[in-house]
């Protein structure tokens, strides 16, 4: 995104998709969390419809890299 966000409500949207703690220690979680704060925002007039597709895109592609990694890590070190 090119601009930062003004609301409160999206600038935590973002905040949590840059978590990258919570990303990589649980992506499937951290992934339905954006989702569900994206349909959030949507349904409470923050963002239009738009504007949710393109965090959901953000979200999946957040969530694929984080899987990703964690396929490169097992790889790795299986013991993991």
């Amino acid at each position: 995104m090119s601009q930062a966000p003004e609301r409160p409500e999206l600038k935590a949207w973002y905040q949590l998709l840059n978590d990258e703690g919570y990303r990589f220690d649980s992506p499937d979680a951290y992934h339905r969390s954006l989702l569900d704060g994206a349909q959030a925002l949507l349904s409470g007039g923050v963002i239009d419809w738009d504007q949710c597709e393109n965090l959901k895109q953000q979200a999946d592609s957040a969530h694929a890299e984080a899987l990703q990694q964690a396929v490169a890590r097992q790889l790795r070190d299986p013991s993991a």
